[in-house]
């Protein structure tokens, strides 16, 4: 008998002349709504994922209760860990993915934000050839200039800090910095994020060495668990405080860079200048406090 074709649209990888793409909005736990600044959207995948693992959690039980209450066996206690360590994992690796992607938001934003008011030579980088042969129809500057680039190195951020507002604030290199402590935790959660995804969570010698040099022991050989001693949970409280120290501290450096300018008679301060940067990326008591006109 001769086996039946499949589905038309289940063409083979390699046949594939297309990559199937839904509309953002679609995708409900990743989408970024119209008007979410970065902060906003990140703190939004943050809470999508505490809500999806207490979901799961919250299935299982109900699934128990209905088992007994109808004299049956109930799901295994051991598939169920399975399963949700593999999800603990998955969304450990999606959270510190999408602090990167914070980074990279902020700065596009930002720079979109203040693109009348600062000026063409404090603009530094390069940009693929091929990149700017390829672009069609309508395009961001902004997001041609930080798109391309990868933001889980803390000297990259402070350097398009500097070219946006000239302030830094990781210095990652100083050894004395009152924030070294959360400097090691930042590269530390990249350093993991790079293990959950190049080595399947376990740990090469590389990966130790890197860990302990930022100050954290760890077995070689074994698997990193997001579940042991709440890692996973300690891992995403900690880049959500971080999100909102940097835009905190961003915005107030913003708000020293224009008025700076301002002072210096190099620009107005245009109230819509200030409508821009907090539809963008927020509002701050400093950006309040200059002489809007």
């Amino acid at each position: 008998m001769t086996r039946k074709k499949g589905s038309k649209n289940n063409i083979p990888f390699f046949e594939r002349e297309k990559v199937g793409t839904t509309d953002a909005k679609d995708i409900r736990h990743l989408s970024r709504q119209t008007g979410d600044s970065p902060l906003a959207s990140f703190l939004s995948i943050m809470l999508h994922q505490v809500n999806y693992l207490v979901w799961i959690d919250s299935r299982h039980k109900e699934l128990i209760d209905l088992k007994k209450q109808g004299g049956a066996r109930g799901p295994k206690d051991a598939i169920f860990k399975k399963y949700k360590w593999y999800a603990e994992q998955s969304t450990l690796l999606e959270a510190i993915n999408a602090f990167e992607l914070f980074y990279k938001n902020t700065f596009i934003s930002l720079a979109s934000a203040l693109r009348s008011v600062i000026p063409t030579d404090q603009i530094k980088g390069n940009i693929d050839s091929k990149v700017l042969w390829s672009l069609r129809g309508r395009f961001s500057i902004s997001s041609v200039i930080f798109e391309h680039q990868i933001f889980h190195d803390l000297t990259k951020i402070d350097e398009c800090s500097n070219m946006l507002v000239k302030a830094k604030m990781y210095n990652p290199n100083n050894i004395n910095s009152p924030m070294r402590k959360r400097i090691l935790a930042i590269q530390a959660a990249f350093q993991i994020r790079h293990t959950l995804s190049h080595n399947q969570g376990k740990v090469t010698q590389s990966d130790r060495a890197k860990l302990v040099a930022l100050g954290m022991e760890v077995e070689h050989g074994e698997v990193i668990d997001p579940t042991k001693e709440y890692l996973g949970k300690s891992i995403r409280d900690f880049l959500e405080v971080e999100a909102k120290s940097y835009t905190e501290w961003l915005l107030s450096e913003t708000a020293k860079y224009i008025k700076n300018r301002s002072d210096s008679n190099e620009i107005t301060l245009n109230i819509k200048l200030k409508e821009r940067i907090e539809k963008y990326i927020g509002s701050h008591a400093d950006l309040d406090a200059l002489a809007w006109s």
